[in-house]
């Protein structure tokens, strides 16, 4: 939204700054605002929540504060990830936004499981409300305010790929239920239907849980290490194969910390060339990946015949035979040992994402047999790369 983009432009300076300097601004910009909107609306909700005598507003109250204290979380989180690396961590401190984000899922299952408790109370023992219309009307605006902030962290979220600003947005949005069954509740109560306010705050906290724990999946995948998206991979490859000598790529492991990014890679390249220009080719690879994708990338060189004829005959038997295989990804570093005792074919594969080790080793099985075949004279072996390459 360009609204959303004015607003960001106007209180954070992206100019003469590093990308992980502007993501730590962009969360704490919007930490601070949503530190500043749940003030003001737990204020709002408990004043009128103790003067109705309404437990599912004190709840939604509670439920705010615990907004408030996620909000602190994020601004934390957010200035650890610009401490410098440094000799204890060497790859710095972006992982940290992975704990704000599952400390944020774990506050919003908290405050789900006491609103559970708070509105079988309400079931079992109703009490009377009679809240004035300007108080649901003033916790209607609170639902507005609410979503907006939402979509702003939602927003923001997007612009910098943040799992934490993400969690934040699905906090805001929650609150936002919550106080939508609360005013439910409150406009039952006016009609003298009482119990309608504990079993409205059992729905919401069963949508506040759902949300904590999926919250926590991705922040705990996050920490434990998830592959990369395929654009990305796609991005990488794209970004070598433009740099002069590069055959080909393979081998691609990715590892992120925050929005720090390591990556090694396997770069083929003419096995005639020299060693001073497989370097260079290395280098220019690295400072590629560092300048486009902000990527620090180990290159590993692989060099490779490409006169070589059985080579191209090994290259067009496989894309004729095996490329419309979904299991298998691609193939590398084909390699021909000819000699008077030895006669043999090796490459690598990359396989689909997902398969287990068995059915690696079959697929490697049933593409050295067809080569076998195809090739009598030469024994054939193959590597399926691991899981993490690609």
């Amino acid at each position: 939204m360009k609204i959303f983009d004015y607003i960001t432009d106007k209180f954070v300076n992206k100019e003469d700054v590093a990308l992980r300097s502007y993501r730590s601004r962009i969360g704490k910009h919007q930490g601070w605002i949503s530190v500043f909107i749940n003030g003001l609306l737990f204020i709002i909700k408990i004043i009128i929540g103790i003067v109705v005598g309404s437990i599912s507003l004190i709840a939604d109250a509670i439920h705010t504060l615990s907004d408030l204290i996620s909000s602190a979380v994020v601004i934390w989180g957010f200035k650890q990830i610009e401490k410098p690396a440094d000799s204890e961590h060497p790859y710095g401190h972006g992982r940290i936004e992975y704990i704000a984000t599952l400390i944020i899922a774990i506050l919003l299952i908290v405050a789900g499981v006491e609103f559970i408790k708070s509105s079988i109370g309400r079931i079992s023992e109703p009490t009377p409300i009679s809240p004035s219309w300007w108080m649901i009307i003033l916790i209607t605006l609170t639902i507005i305010l609410k979503e907006i902030a939402a979509r702003y962290a939602d927003f923001l979220s997007r612009k910098i790929l943040s799992g934490t600003l993400n969690a934040d947005a699905w906090h805001h949005r929650t609150d936002a239920l919550s106080s939508l069954l609360v005013i439910i509740a409150m406009i039952a109560g006016k009609f003298g239907f009482y119990a309608v306010d504990g079993w409205a705050g059992i729905g919401v906290a069963l949508i506040v849980i759902w949300t904590g724990f999926s919250i926590a999946k991705e922040a705990i995948d996050d920490i434990i290490g998830v592959p990369p998206e395929e654009d990305e991979i796609n991005d990488i490859k794209q970004v070598v194969s433009t740099i002069n000598g590069v055959l080909g790529v393979h081998d691609i492991t990715v590892h992120s910390y925050g929005s720090d990014k390591f990556a090694s890679i396997h770069v083929e390249i003419d096995e005639t060339i020299s060693s001073v220009t497989a370097h260079d080719i290395a280098e220019d690879v690295s400072q590629a990946l560092n300048n486009r994708m902000e990527i620090e990338a180990t290159v590993h060189i692989d060099p490779i015949n490409i006169d070589n004829p059985m080579i191209k005959k090994v290259k067009n038997f496989l894309a004729d035979n095996w490329s419309s295989d979904e299991r298998v990804i691609g193939w590398h570093e084909v390699r021909i040992v000819d000699t008077e005792k030895h006669h043999v074919i090796l490459f690598g594969i990359n396989t689909k994402s997902g398969l287990t080790r068995i059915e690696n080793l079959k697929v490697c099985e049933e593409m050295e047999a067809a080569l076998s075949k195809e090739f009598e004279d030469f024994e054939v072996k193959i590597k399926a790369s691991p899981l993490h390459r690609y």
